[in-house]
């Protein structure tokens, strides 16, 4: 098959664009030819990536023959377009929802904005989900049940020794330095007034475990660093000044991601926590539990399965859940072992085929 992608491609990384980059070189993989036409600004047509804004991206498809068009954008303005593109294309169009961003784009917009855009999801032909809760809102729309699939996005990496060469030498010698280290990734960002990925939390978890007797350090993946607005910005020397304030620039490090991949790391730390205070789906948790590693996470939405919960927001349980990982490791060390957890390449393959 010819698959077109159009989404986010590393880089930067991320949840999105990191699934995209896999399903395109599992696809490569396995015989099918695969563009992607990127919202960002990496452009490769070695490897047939492009770029794109959205008033060219219709006039580009039209002279790209594919037997598929797989849509992973965030942008409204581009799903309430996908039922033109079903109609002008004349190909079997595909939207893969990411998070709760649907749902919170419909809980926005009234009127005509939401109508068009529920119109234009009706015409094509498969919506993939990463989380149930969004298939259950479609359905109760209206949305055919058979036309709507539950797929986490999580795809296994192909492991290659240049994602390791990328990962600078301070990020390895702070990890070196850790006796029980602690990753989590994310952006400094915020939902409702809160901090979406919980980096407010994850410094308060080390300076009372270190208080406590605990020798842990964490390493934060940050994403996007670069397209901080003021507010971010602001936040993040907020939050490295509560670091240095309560003595842990020893024991807490960001790494600002460029164009590394996060599984090098998680393959040397021993828990992984996503403390996010609303979600879809989390693929780096299973992305630590493919590499045996233990995960903590929040209880906004349905986990991969082998993974510890937490009370969103609840400082006390996180604690107690990680302090409880740390005591009983080799436990928990087990039970991630009889949890491996799916690669869903295939059932995105079949869609496909289907």
């Amino acid at each position: 098959m010819k698959i077109v992608q159009v989404g986010i491609y590393p880089p930067p990384l991320g949840g999105i664009s990191v699934h995209i980059k896999r399903l395109k070189q599992r696809l490569e993989e396995n015989g099918h030819e695969c563009i992607v036409f990127n919202e960002g600004t990496y452009f490769n047509a070695r490897i047939n990536v492009f770029t794109f804004n959205k008033y060219s991206l219709l006039f580009k498809l039209l002279f790209i023959k594919a037997d598929v068009y797989h849509f992973h954008t965030i942008n409204i303005k581009i799903r309430m377009l996908l039922g033109l593109f079903k109609k002008i294309l004349k190909k079997k169009v595909v939207l893969t929802i990411h998070g709760n961003s649907l749902i919170d784009q419909l809980n926005k917009h009234k009127g005509i904005r939401k109508k068009i855009l529920i119109k234009s999801l009706l015409k094509i032909d498969h919506i993939i989900c990463v989380n149930d809760n969004t298939r259950t809102r479609l359905i109760e729309m209206g949305f055919n049940k058979d036309k709507v699939s539950t797929i986490p996005s999580f795809i296994k990496p192909i492991e290659i020794e240049d994602d390791i060469k990328k990962i600078p030498k301070e990020v390895w010698d702070f990890i070196k330095s850790q006796k029980f280290l602690i990753t989590a990734n994310g952006n400094i960002r915020f939902y409702n007034n809160t901090d979406l990925y919980g980096i407010d939390m994850l410094i308060e978890l080390i300076d009372s475990l270190n208080k406590n007797g605990y020798d842990v350090g964490l390493l934060f993946a940050l994403l996007g660093v670069e397209s901080q607005n003021n507010e971010e910005r602001n936040y993040y020397e907020t939050l490295k000044g509560k670091i240095q304030s309560l003595g842990l620039q020893e024991k807490i490090y960001f790494f600002e991601v460029k164009d590394s991949e996060f599984y090098p790391i998680l393959n040397k730390s021993h828990l992984f926590i996503r403390p996010t205070c609303v979600d879809g789906f989390g693929v780096s948790i299973s992305e630590a539990l493919s590499q045996g590693v233990p995960a903590i996470a929040s209880d906004v939405c349905k986990r991969p399965e082998g993974t510890l919960l937490f009370s969103s927001r609840d400082m006390l349980d996180l604690t107690k859940k990680t302090t409880d990982i740390i005591n009983r490791y080799e436990y928990y060390k087990k039970i991630e072992e009889q949890n491996y957890p799916e690669d869903y390449f295939r059932k995105v393959l079949e869609i496909y085929k289907k």
